[in-house]
């Protein structure tokens, strides 16, 4: 199918061109109430091309992957190519690689058993009063890239998850939270899956707001994390171009106090090993103890800052290429969590944030959001906090001393980016009611 494209390109004279395939298939299951409340199993597949044609550079994809459609996706490349002015580069190398990451995997069967299992058990957990999801999910996907320079990259993987969310009361008072695990689901530990989701739900019941004012505050890794899905694009390379990045000119400053901050494309769920322009990725530091070392770059955007490419294109077969990390993330601390509350006289630990992308500004790094957590006071956790909110600035907070405990772990997986950090314990953070 490939070569097929390639000699209708020749034929159509497109200078050069890049094909981008995708293949999955996704399975899901939900129960509710001792039922099965949603059954889900897709299956998609696309093709993606970018083509050079005269002086410019087009894109084309169909989800119809026959031969008699190739005439026409290759003729919208021309079109759209006709209509650029600019050539964009693409990876000239001759590279060729199959890799497979295979995960163990249940039968359907033994999801939908596990799926009831898991609501049914979560039902009998004290003070549970329902189970919003109880799901199971897996999935598994074939990304290749190949272009006419000799570039053909195969990628096969897989995935399975198991997500719970519960709701319990108390009286009138009634708090939600969840818990998830990725992996072998043959070793999943449901009871250990329930504790966490009912503890961290029925540790917020009581919760009051606190006095308004600046404290030391440990934020959790998920905040953390949460944070750094937002902030993220001030690395990369195009927004820098574009102006829309404080880092612009910055690259050699000393900015974020004694932070590391770096991208391995080999931790996480998944493994990168390729992006989506055919390079090959590799751990990369951006920040490395507090000093901006890197940009993150597609082939355009280092030719337009006559810098390296680092591996970070990232395209579906229906889009153009943008720039996005692959697995950011804060190193480890070495510090057990509640040691880092004993350095605490006065203070909060934030466990959940909400309005991410209304309470944030990307440009100049404020945020201000809704909050929950606990009050800390003489080093110990004394009572639930919420209707709060927090604010500080995401470059400013950095600045500042910060100890990391020792309990890193990565975000749930949301798309192809995944963020990871332990818990860190600021010195000051401005909280209102």
């Amino acid at each position: 199918m490939i070569q097929q494209l390639f000699e209708l390109a020749e034929k159509k004279r497109i200078a050069e061109l890049e094909v981008l395939t995708n293949q999955s298939s996704n399975f899901s299951v939900q129960a509710y109430e001792g039922k099965i409340e949603s059954y889900k199993k897709t299956n998609t597949a696309g093709l993606g091309v970018r083509g050079t044609y005269q002086a410019g550079t087009g894109y084309a994809y169909t989800e119809r992957l026959r031969p008699p459609e190739f005439e026409t996706l290759l003729d919208m490349v021309k079109d759209n190519a006709s209509l650029m002015k600019e050539k964009e580069p693409m990876f000239q190398k001759k590279e060729v690689g199959n890799w497979h990451d295979s995960q163990p995997d249940l039968t359907e069967k033994e999801k939908i058993t596990l799926a009831l299992e898991l609501e049914s058990q979560a039902r009998l957990a004290e003070e549970v009063s329902d189970v919003s999801y109880a799901m199971i999910s897996s999935g598994e996907s074939t990304r290749q890239i190949a272009n006419t320079h000799g570039l053909n990259k195969i990628y096969r993987s897989n995935y399975s998850m198991a997500y719970l969310s519960v709701i319990v009361k108390r009286g009138e008072e009634v708090e939600t939270d969840s818990a998830y695990y990725i992996g072998d689901l043959s070793k999943l530990d449901r009871v250990k899956l329930i504790d966490e989701a009912v503890g961290k739900a029925r540790r917020k019941l009581g919760g009051k707001p606190m006095p308004v004012g600046r404290y030391q505050a440990v934020l959790d890794r998920r905040v953390v994390c949460s944070l750094l899905g937002v902030y993220s694009g001030i690395f990369s390379a195009r927004n820098v171009l574009q102006g829309t990045s404080r880092l612009e000119g910055q690259l050699g400053e000393k900015l974020f106090g004694s932070l590391d901050l770096l991208d391995d494309p080999l931790s996480g769920h998944e493994r990168i090993l390729f992006d989506d322009e055919g390079m090959d990725t590799s751990t990369r530091y951006l920040v490395r103890d507090g000093v901006v070392e890197s940009y993150l770059h597609s082939l355009q955007t280092a030719v337009e800052m006559r810098q390296a490419p680092t591996g970070h294109g990232i395209r579906s077969y229906k889009g153009t290429v943008q720039i996005a990390p692959h697995r950011l993330q804060i190193p480890n601390g070495t510090t057990g969590l509640n040691n880092l509350f004993t350095e605490i006289t006065n203070g909060i630990y934030i466990t959940d944030v909400q309005g991410l992308h209304s309470g944030t500004n990307t440009v100049s790094g404020d945020f201000s959001l809704a909050a929950q957590g606990f009050r800390i006071e003489n080093g110990q956790i004394t009572s639930p906090v919420k209707e709060i909110t927090i604010a500080h600035n995401f470059f400013d907070m950095f600045t500042q001393p910060i100890k990391k405990a020792d309990d890193f772990d990565f975000s749930m997986p949301g798309g192809h980016s995944q963020y990871g950090a332990p818990s860190i314990l600021f010195e000051t953070i401005a909280v209102s009611s």
